[in-house]
């Protein structure tokens, strides 16, 4: 007996209902800066102005009486701003629409939807890391609508005077930038040109500075300490790696962290800064990851949105706290 299939399609089981999502990356940003910057919150004005405050000292001649308490000792205070700006990620999907394919198993029996059933939870965890993944982007970088300058912004169209390292190439080793050995080497010229500055001095040996970079640096500095001392970084106490956060580990004769952030990944920028100078201004800091869904009154839609407001800046955006290797500004 013959049994003609001629009819019918080959079978595809389309029972699986466990969505892979492709969007991972995490928002890093908040958790680096509350290690080594500043975050500030329940700000509800548009611009945040953070102080700042210098004093010249002149030691005067001390053998002689004074008759003048004023030792023209000048105190300067001045003020930095951040601006904040709302920001707004929303959208909507008709129900009905999953019923015409596969989807269609993971819907309820009716047609007053609910929700979307067995496919909620993996759209809406997607929309969720894609959002995260955004709103860490635009921290770093900027966009069009939110933050539209970035720290990397920010940094790149700063006016550094000549003893910053821009785009110098550190005279030993490898091609900065693209050879292993030259990441290494671009770290060591971070700091010897930061210990011309006797503050910034004082604060990397008081362990009050960090290098942070992306997480394609990184695996060339570590490929350059394999060369250099026979091992890598992930070495007992030499790095912490914890996952969702930030890698980061100690650069080999300082107490200076190297500290990774997944949104410099093709920014080229390699950054040594003063702890406390890079900060973000927030309004609630829940509302960047508190995604507010539903149904609409008539049962058709499935909405979700986030609302949220920050802008991010520095406390001293000079040489005397800053210097990077990167793009030409």
């Amino acid at each position: 007996m013959a049994v003609a299939f001629s009819g019918l399609s080959a079978w595809s089981d389309e029972t699986k209902l466990n969505f892979y999502l492709d969007s991972i990356a995490s928002n890093d940003v908040l958790p680096y800066l509350r290690k080594y910057g500043n975050v500030f919150t329940n700000v509800k004005a548009d611009t945040l102005k953070l102080p700042k405050m210098t004093t010249s000292i002149t030691i005067a001649d001390g053998d002689a009486c004074f008759t003048d308490i004023d030792g023209n000792n000048d105190t300067t205070i001045s003020q930095t701003s951040i601006t904040l700006k709302k920001g707004l990620v929303r959208d909507q999907i008709c129900v009905h629409g999953f019923e015409d394919y596969f989807t269609a198993q993971g819907l309820t029996a009716g047609q007053h939807y609910k929700g979307i059933g067995a496919f909620e939870a993996g759209i809406l965890a997607d929309v969720s890391a894609r959002t995260a993944k955004a709103i860490g982007n635009e921290m770093w970088n900027g966009g069009s609508n939110w933050i539209t300058a970035g720290f990397t912004d920010q940094l790149l169209t700063a006016v550094f005077n000549a003893d910053n390292v821009g785009t110098t190439t550190p005279t030993s080793g490898g091609s900065a930038g693209t050879d292993s050995e030259g990441v290494y080497n671009i770290c060591q010229a971070l700091i010897n040109k930061a210990m011309t500055n006797v503050d910034f001095a004082s604060a990397i040996m008081a362990g009050k500075c960090h290098i942070v970079m992306s997480p394609k640096e990184y695996a060339f500095l570590d490929q350059n300490y394999v060369k250099l001392r026979g091992t890598g970084l992930i070495t007992p106490g030499l790095q912490t790696l914890q996952a969702g956060t930030f890698a980061e580990f100690m650069f080999p004769g300082f107490p200076v962290p190297v500290v990774v952030q997944n949104f410099l990944t093709g920014t080229g920028i390699v950054m040594l800064s003063r702890n406390g100078n890079l900060t973000a201004a927030l309004d609630l800091e829940s509302d960047f990851t508190n995604l507010k869904t539903g149904m609409d009154q008539y049962e058709e839609f499935l909405w979700w949105k986030f609302r949220f407001k920050g802008g991010v800046g520095y406390r001293d955006l000079t040489g005397s706290s800053i210097k990077y290797w990167g793009p030409a500004s």
